[in-house]
């Protein structure tokens, strides 16, 4: 009996110190590695890139313009505004419109004048082409052939909804914008169409341009500025190819031109007649 207790205790001492030996290890183990990351929950992958992105850029953020950048952006806005608005309209709403104060509208342009000032340069003398003078003093061109070229790039050119209309607006209100336009169409175009008409035929082209001349001129190129009124201001079917159109009206104003003209040349010369009969007596 003693025999076999005693080996029941080893048998029992032996398995206590296997186990722990085996605590010891995983105690260890357990030290030594590290803990396992938990598991990622699992979103909406759309709603955390746009969610990244909104942190990121900051909403409503403007990029700030230089001041030359500003001052053509109230111009180009000033341009847009008096044409829907007729030049009446108060700068004030302009700023408004713009998104700036008012203020800042007049540290650029002082006075409501001299932002208009600016539009007409813009809009008027900085769409004046140079080459147009030459087409017209061209020897080697035709009277109708010159009259198309120059009238046909005019016409694409010059009438735009802004420049009909404000020409329009400013003619029923100061009448600034077309005083200084149609003086520079009687010292650089309306003598250049007489003096070549004249020429084409055979006509003395240094006498003084009579009035009769001038309203003939003026019919011409009122019919072609009156395709932008009929389009831009009494919103009326206009057509896309102003060409023929503008054909037309030239072959019309040379037909006239043989007859009144030359009625003209011949009253002149009647005229002259009649003072140096009289300064012989």
């Amino acid at each position: 009996m003693l025999t076999a207790t005693v080996y029941v205790c080893v048998i029992v001492d032996h398995m206590v110190n296997n186990v722990n030996k085996q605590n010891k290890d995983f105690c260890a183990h357990a030290i030594i590695q590290p803990l396992p990351l938990p598991a990622p929950m699992t979103t909406d992958r759309k709603s955390t890139t746009s969610t990244a992105k909104s942190a990121k850029k900051p909403i409503g953020t403007r990029r700030r313009l230089s001041a030359q950048e500003r001052e053509q952006q109230i111009l180009d806005s000033a341009i847009a505004f008096f044409s829907k608005r007729g030049l009446e309209g108060q700068t004030r709403d302009l700023a408004r419109e713009i998104g700036i104060t008012h203020p800042l509208l007049y540290h650029y342009f002082p006075t409501k004048k001299a932002l208009i000032e600016r539009v007409y340069q813009e809009v008027y003398l900085g769409r004046w082409k140079p080459q147009w003078e030459q087409w017209l003093d061209n020897d080697s061109l035709a009277l109708e052939q010159k009259l198309n070229l120059f009238y046909q790039d005019y016409a694409s050119t010059v009438l735009t909804p802004e420049w009909v209309r404000i020409l329009i607006f400013s003619g029923l209100s100061d009448g600034y914008i077309p005083d200084k336009y149609l003086e520079m169409l009687k010292t650089k175009l309306f003598p250049r169409i007489v003096r070549e008409t004249r020429r084409h035929l055979g006509l003395d082209d240094s006498a003084p341009i009579t009035e009769r001349e001038l309203q003939l001129v003026w019919g011409l190129h009122g019919g072609i500025f009156y395709l932008g009124v009929q389009q831009w201001v009494y919103q009326l079917p206009t057509p896309k190819d102003l060409g023929p159109i503008i054909a037309d009206r030239v072959v019309a104003y040379i037909a006239g031109a043989r007859a009144l003209f030359q009625t003209a040349d011949a009253s002149l010369s009647t005229d002259a007649n009649a003072l140096a009969t009289r300064s012989t007596f």
